[in-house]
């Protein structure tokens, strides 16, 4: 995703700009202490932007067609067109509140040399958790907290299909004068199987395979009259290879979670969070995990490079989405 490349470019900057002012200057700063939970007056923030160069797997299917998806974040990111990242927390005391958010929209477009010359997909999602969580544990070189919370998930997905009008009377010919045997595989062989949701460059549900099979009943149906088949299936085909398809999905999961901080020394800690949920509300299991390792830039001022797992298994209304969400993280932030 784009963030990923703002985040490692930012945090590089901020890396250069501590180097640059010498070993003796670095030497002379002390990391202030963790504030504990004995600090009950004060509010304490931490906002940051997480970048996460997140790989897609699994299952994703619509009314019993399901495409096989594989894709790794470099093509993600070929066909990013806006992506944003944010996280915050509060805490007061043993008591705090931590939301984060992650949108994404991407765009894919696959060209043919047959009657179907172009199909656009399209992605947009918004990933939403909230939660509320418990220190119940803090000394002075970490602590852990209880989380309990909701994740929301929004999945707008979209497919339009560009037909080729000349291209389309001549397989109009082919089809009609095609053997009804041969009928399924030749109407394959002439959309190059675009619609088919074998291997999309973006995790979006096969939108078009329905479509497919509409057409293949409506020139059967066409084919009844030989003598105007040609005609009415040219008139199938034409309607049906310029047509834009869209689906959006969204649901809400509950989730309980832990979280810890561990200091290693001055300047680096570690780092972890894991939540598991869903419980057949939204989704029938929702698994969440991160850990990695921090540096403190300055007293405010820190990084992460960690590794995040998210995983969903969500089945409703003949819509499946069944995926693993995986890759390295890269987060700069500031606490005051």
């Amino acid at each position: 995703m784009k963030i990923g490349i703002s985040l490692i470019a930012g945090t590089m900057l901020a890396i250069v700009g501590a180097v640059s002012a010498g070993p003796a200057e670095l030497e002379s700063k002390e990391i202030a202490p963790a504030p504990t939970i004995t600090d009950t007056d004060h509010w304490h923030f931490n906002l940051a932007s997480p970048g996460w160069l997140a790989s897609v797997s699994g299952e994703i299917g619509l009314n019993g067609i399901s495409s096989n998806v594989s894709v790794d974040f470099d093509q993600i990111l070929r066909h990013v067109e806006y992506a944003a990242s944010l996280s915050a927390e509060a805490r007061k005391g043993r008591f705090g509140f931590y939301s984060d958010l992650l949108y994404l929209e991407a765009a894919a477009a696959l060209y043919t040399n047959g009657m179907l010359s172009k199909v656009n997909i399209g992605l947009t999602e918004y990933l939403v958790d909230g939660e509320a969580f418990y220190r119940v544990v803090e000394c002075p070189r970490g602590w852990m907290d209880l989380r309990l919370g909701a994740r929301y998930t929004d999945v707008y997905s979209s497919t339009k299909l560009f037909g080729n009008a000349r291209l389309i009377d001549q397989a109009a010919t082919e089809l009609a004068n095609a053997l009804a045997g041969d009928l399924k595989e030749l109407l394959e062989r002439l959309l190059q199987h675009r619609l088919d949701g074998t291997n999309p460059p973006l995790p979006v549900p096969p939108l078009g395979a329905h479509e497919k099979i509409k057409l293949l009943k409506l020139i059967i149906a066409a084919r009844q009259d030989p003598i105007t088949a040609q005609m009415k299936i040219a008139k199938v085909l034409n309607k049906g290879l310029n047509s834009s398809f869209t689906l959006t999905e969204r649901w809400v999961d509950p989730y309980l979670g832990i979280g810890g901080h561990y200091d290693l020394n001055k300047a680096f800690y570690v780092a972890v969070r894991a939540d598991v949920g869903g419980f057949d509300v939204g989704s029938i299991v929702t698994v969440q995990a991160y850990g990695g390792l921090g540096f403190h830039l300055t007293r405010s001022i820190y990084s992460e490079l960690g590794f995040r797992y998210l995983y969903d298994d969500y089945d409703s209304g003949g819509f499946l989405y069944k995926t693993s969400t995986y890759g390295p993280q890269i987060t700069t932030g500031i606490t005051f």
